[in-house]
């Protein structure tokens, strides 16, 4: 077997994911502004997202340059910012400044960023120019399916991208959101976690 109804199962995954950001009607979200100026995303329902207090499920997953990221190295160490996204998704391209000021304004202070991609190692070369063009600073790593379910984003609940998750040093998920969020929310989170 050369591993294509894995690379099938990532693709149908990702343009199922984009057809439903692309076509489903938006979700209502307590989490979510009215005045927000971000597309509203739909959510995948009956998904239950980690929350806040929840301990981190851990993982290995490869970057794009095929080195291992371990999250369970962070601890103790740094606290991490898990930024699940998908290069079909609109909403995750419209957070990405703002993902890559907090890498800048939070580097060498304590906090990893890691944007977990779900289109899988076949989107790798667009990836690459992508994260040229834009100029993306921080850590991008692919997740990966096992047994028709994703490694990372399954145990966290990902029912939709964008998804942010803020574990602190002791492996504990202190915010998480499906959607969009303000930087401002975001600066103000990550600053209680690196105290």
């Amino acid at each position: 077997m050369t591993g294509h109804p894995m690379k099938t199962r990532v693709v149908a995954v990702t343009f199922a994911l984009a057809a439903a950001v692309a076509f489903a009607p938006p979700p209502s979200s307590a989490q979510e502004s009215k005045e927000s100026t971000f597309t509203k995303i739909p959510t995948v329902k009956g998904i239950e997202t980690l929350k806040a207090g929840a301990k981190a499920p851990d993982f290995k997953v490869q970057d794009l340059e095929g080195k291992e990221f371990h999250l369970a190295s962070n601890a103790g160490k740094d606290a991490v910012l898990l930024f699940f996204w998908s290069f079909f998704c609109g909403p995750c391209r419209e957070e990405m400044p703002m993902i890559n000021q907090m890498t800048r304004e939070f580097q060498g202070k304590g906090l990893q960023v890691v944007g977990v991609n779900l289109d899988g190692r076949e989107t790798k070369k667009a990836i690459d120019k992508f994260v040229v063009t834009e100029k993306i600073d921080f850590r991008i790593v692919f997740d990966e399916l096992a047994d028709d379910a994703f490694r990372v984003a399954d145990p966290y609940g990902v029912g939709g991208t964008p998804a942010l998750f803020l574990v602190d040093r002791k492996g504990v998920v202190a915010f998480s959101v499906v959607g969009a969020v303000t930087g401002e929310q975001l600066k103000e989170e990550i600053g209680k976690v690196l105290k």
